[in-house]
């Protein structure tokens, strides 16, 4: 007797979690790590490369802003291909991309071959975000799809924590280009296993009528533990009607939605980025020890590992909506603290674990918040485009901190201005439909 065709999503959401699924969760949490690190290399090496580069420290808006420009170009136009032609192959050509160019960065003579090579790596570190998100929440179910994204989006801050502990260490006896150097050569180094191991996604092969049932079957095979799916088998593929991925944004009652998560990832990326990039000069600045700057960037991203953990049990209860728009009020609190009491580094760093929480955190809640509002066929669009918006936010960030420096109004000026936004955040948030009973 034949066998029905197969239901890949039943399959994979009345299965636990299994080893595979757990490998594919490790590649996305390193890429991550590595996404993390390369990221803020630039704002850990910026106190010294402005030296050795005679780069005046107003200027260097413009360096951290040409990153973030290529990463959401990167996001804008590598979304959309991860859902035309596969999450697998837009993860590994972003990898390539910020890897190399993260490790030429250490090679740079001059202010403008500093600038192309972080534009360049921006658009592999803009690429990965979207599809590696999409990737593991196709893996996953429905209930783990939380707890799923805070765990590779954990590499954020762990790559941030990394970056910040190994440029204590190897900036002062190496100089600032080894910073790149390590940040280049461990995404190069995953690309192989990259290549051999990471798998496409069930259910973006379900979305596609061509002849991918034996691969589909492997991959089946791989997560069901009943041991029902046998050599053979064939899957229902359900293939979405056609539209220009950007356009079904907008489609079929997403289009107030759409605009508001642009406005949310807008405004929170803006002070994200202005925290990443600006705060080790800032405080070095006031005249604190690099070392001490550094430290509170830690510490800063510590808050922001703890807090998807934290905010995926509070969710759970309270819902996306409410616990998000509480959470970003209160990082607006931590942010004018953080300029209140500016004088005590103490302070400082109590602080700036609570913004990292409310803030670093919180992003990483608007991305699993991203991932539920779009189906399958438009999920890296939905996200990609989200975060691309929002790095048109995180360009303007360090800018508007450039500007800020410029006019020597104060670091109580500069923290005053952010945690403005962050209460901008919150206000988009409150009118956002709940879309975690449309997840698939």
């Amino acid at each position: 007797m034949k066998q029905l065709p197969l239901d890949m999503t039943e399959i994979i959401e009345k299965n636990p979690l299994g080893g595979f699924q757990r490998l594919v969760m490790m590649f996305c949490a390193l890429i991550i790590i590595f996404d993390g690190f390369d990221v803020l290399a630039i704002a850990f090496a910026a106190p010294n490369l402005s030296v050795a580069l005679e780069i005046p420290k107003s200027e260097l808006g413009y360096v951290f802003s040409s990153g973030l420009l290529g990463m959401m170009l990167g996001a804008l136009i590598l979304g959309p291909i991860g859902d035309n032609y596969g999450r697998r192959y837009a993860v590994i050509f972003s990898v390539l991309v910020f890897g190399l160019c993260t490790f030429l960065t250490g090679l740079v003579e001059d202010y403008n071959e500093l600038l192309l090579l972080r534009f360049i790596t921006g658009l592999g570190l803009g690429g990965a975000m979207p599809n590696v998100m999409a990737l593991m929440t196709e893996y996953v179910s429905t209930r783990h799809r939380n707890i799923a994204i805070a765990v590779i989006f954990l590499g954020m801050p762990i790559g941030g924590i990394t970056g910040g502990l190994v440029a204590s260490e190897i900036i002062p006896v190496y100089g600032w280009p080894s910073l790149f150097y390590v940040g280049g050569i461990m995404p190069l180094l995953l690309l192989p296993l990259l290549f051999i191991y990471l798998p496409e996604s069930p259910r973006f092969l379900v979305e596609h009528e061509k002849d991918n049932d034996v691969l589909l079957c492997k991959i089946a095979q791989k997560i069901d533990k009943t041991k029902k799916v046998l050599e053979g088998s064939t899957f229902n593929h359900h293939a979405e009607e056609k539209h220009f991925p950007v356009k079904a944004l907008f489609m079929d009652g997403r289009k107030k939605d759409t605009l508001l998560i642009w406005a949310a990832f807008f405004f929170n990326l803006m002070v994200a980025y202005f925290l990443y990039s600006w705060v080790p000069t800032l405080l070095v600045e006031a005249g604190y020890q690099l070392s001490e700057a550094t430290k509170t960037v830690v510490i800063l991203n510590v808050g922001g590992a703890i807090a998807p953990f934290v905010l995926a049990k509070l969710i759970r209860h309270w819902g996306t909506k409410t616990v998000l728009t509480i959470c970003c009020a209160l990082g607006g609190v931590s942010m004018m603290a953080i300029g209140q009491f500016g004088s005590s580094i103490n302070a400082v760093m109590t602080l700036s674990f609570f913004a990292g929480f409310f803030i670093v955190g919180g992003q990483v809640s608007l991305n699993a918040l991203g991932s539920y509002m779009y189906p399958t066929h438009i999920r890296s669009t939905g996200i990609g485009w989200a975060l691309g918006i929002g790095r048109m936010g995180s360009i303007v960030g360090p800018l508007l901190a450039g500007a800020l420096v410029a006019a020597a109004l104060g670091l109580n000026v500069n923290f005053i201005v952010f945690g403005g936004l962050c209460f901008a955040t919150a206000t988009a948030l409150l009118f956002i439909t709940n879309h975690e009973s449309k997840q698939s």
